[in-house]
């Protein structure tokens, strides 16, 4: 069932209640009443955005509605315009986030998983008990890694002494990256480590750290990382000044950061 939304009007032009519960489709949120917000301010954006468009003679309100997108595109190249970062900036801002700008560290890993769902609690606690035991049996003798990844660990390495072989950033999932980015060669991990499927024992075989990269070459994209971030800057600023000289009702305008057209 769609949740039925008040109509809004902007400076006299009426968007429906049919036409905001159309846009809460493209508008996942937490909520029915985020999802609902995201659509109300979506369609005031575009709605301004097409008044100004014909206000400037750009073209005809038949047209903007036909070709949303290119009326949108001509008239924020005509009305939006920031800087090019220069190569002073780039640098600058290169030499405040140099940790920014490292190639990955690349570890040769084991690991023994223990799997539990993360919504079974009594099924999380045995993981870990488990997942204890055998840290604890390896701490005495090491040589039992694999042996123990053959015989208990849920993940397919099993079958390869649970060798995952080399890992570098983004290939695992948050907690383990975590965990394994913080360990040295040769260590085993002090306590089991929990994530969204269990628990993890974790051996670093290998550790090769990453090397910053020269300036020269990240300048083209930190220009187009600090170009992009000028432009949305501007953009909601444009877009709170022409919301602020409309005269809008049924709804409470709050910001600009939503995609202008789906």
């Amino acid at each position: 069932m769609q949740s039925q939304a008040p109509g809004i009007t902007v400076n006299g032009v009426l968007i429906s209640p049919d036409e905001i519960n159309g846009e809460m489709q493209y508008h996942p949120a937490a909520s029915l009443f985020d999802a609902k917000y995201e659509a109300m301010q979506a369609l005031v954006i575009r709605e301004i955005l097409i008044q100004r468009a014909v206000e400037l003679e750009l073209c005809k309100r038949e047209q903007a509605q036909k070709n949303l997108d290119e009326t949108i595109d001509l008239l924020l190249e005509k009305e939006i315009s920031v800087p090019q970062a220069d190569k002073e900036t780039c640098r600058r801002y290169f030499n405040r986030n140099r940790d920014k700008f490292r190639t990955s560290p690349l570890f040769e890993v084991s690991h023994i998983l223990y799997l539990a769902p993360p919504e079974d609690e009594c099924e999380r606690e045995s993981a870990r008990l488990k997942a204890e035991t055998a840290l604890a049996a390896i701490n005495k003798a090491p040589e039992r890694f694999e042996s123990i990844a053959r015989a208990e660990s849920a993940c397919p390495s099993s079958r390869d002494g649970g060798r995952l072989g080399q890992i570098g950033r983004g290939q695992t999932m948050p907690d383990f990256e975590k965990a394994l980015f913080r360990m040295r060669e040769g260590e085993l991990s002090t306590e089991p480590v929990a994530t969204q499927v269990g628990y993890h024992i974790i051996k670093v075989h290998k550790r090769a750290d990453g090397r910053e990269l020269p300036f020269e070459n990240v300048e083209q994209g930190i220009r187009a990382y600090l170009e992009e971030q000028s432009w949305n800057k501007a953009f909601q600023q444009y877009i709170r000044i022409l919301a602020g000289n409309a005269k809008i009702s049924g709804f409470l305008f709050e910001g600009a950061q939503v995609p202008l057209v789906q």
